[in-house]
């Protein structure tokens, strides 16, 4: 499997949809941080003040960056008949599998750091990330485990689809309805459970609030735990957490490595029925 991670690694360095990709990425999240730094409002309740409140917040977009980049990449290895290849000269599918898996990771890692060394454009706005370094390094660590468990799931997908335009768009598509899936369910979790009848100003310029009601939105009981249970559970949903510095570290890596582990084997044994043709 070692000559087909090699082989892939050189052809991932002359991949432009790679370098394409990872640069938009950087550019994007150079522009989020000049814009938030820039909006920044110190008279403002809602007031940016902290590099921890927005260094993440591409995050949960970035499965669509990386659906682009493998889609593009392994879907070329079906146009341009690689994989049929590799298979006739003595390739197990279970290593053709796991090399494009490997390779893939490399790339995804690639536009993660792109997004890292973008987002540092922050600290010139709001200074040096607040916590200790151990804080840090648990966030970056969480969100290199979402990006192995994307890559895993946009791998799969890419190899299991033979038609490369195909190939992108559903990859595209999945990775944005996971990422909806996961902010519906992380916005519904944000209601409170009580909430005011009215709020109204009076005569004097005094604000006035209503008595307390139970909020007809809260989602209580094992619905709750269901819905906090996947959002901790899918990548999509640790990213949204990520971005507002909610996680639950260890547990969202273990949760990512799970989803890694299921859907490479489920990917590698759907690999080893598929009809190629």
């Amino acid at each position: 499997m070692s000559k087909l991670i090699f082989a892939n690694l050189s052809r991932l360095k002359r991949d432009k949809a790679l370098w394409i990709v990872a640069a938009a990425m950087f550019v994007l999240s150079v522009f989020s941080m000049i814009n938030n730094g820039q909006h920044s409002d110190p008279d403002s309740v809602n007031n940016i003040s902290r590099l921890n409140d927005v260094y993440f917040n591409l995050l949960p977009m970035i499965g669509f960056f990386y659906s682009v980049f493998i889609s593009l990449f392994l879907g070329t290895e079906y146009s341009d008949g690689t994989i049929r290849n590799k298979i006739m000269i003595g390739h197990s599918r279970s290593s053709i599998y796991l090399s494009n898996f490997a390779v893939c990771m490399s790339g995804t890692f690639l536009i993660y750091i792109a997004m890292l060394l973008g987002s540092g454009v922050g600290i010139c706005y709001f200074g040096m990330w607040q916590g200790t370094a151990g804080d840090f390094i648990a966030y970056l660590l969480t969100g290199l485990f979402i990006t192995v468990a994307l890559t895993a799931i946009l791998t799969m997908i890419s190899m299991l689809s033979t038609n490369k335009a195909i190939t992108v768009v559903i990859s595209i598509v999945i990775s944005i309805l996971l990422l909806m899936i996961s902010s519906s369910l992380y916005n519904v979790l944000q209601e409170p459970e009580f909430t005011r009848e009215f709020v109204s100003m009076s005569a004097d310029g005094q604000v006035e609030f209503g008595p307390e009601i139970a909020n007809p939105a809260y989602v209580s009981g094992w619905e709750r735990k269901v819905d906090e249970w996947l959002v901790n559970f899918l990548p999509t949903g640790q990213s949204v957490l990520l971005a507002n510095n909610e996680i639950r570290f260890p547990l969202n890596i273990i949760y990512s490595f799970i989803v890694t582990f299921i859907v490479t084997s489920a990917g590698v044994f759907a690999f080893r029925k598929k009809d190629l043709k």
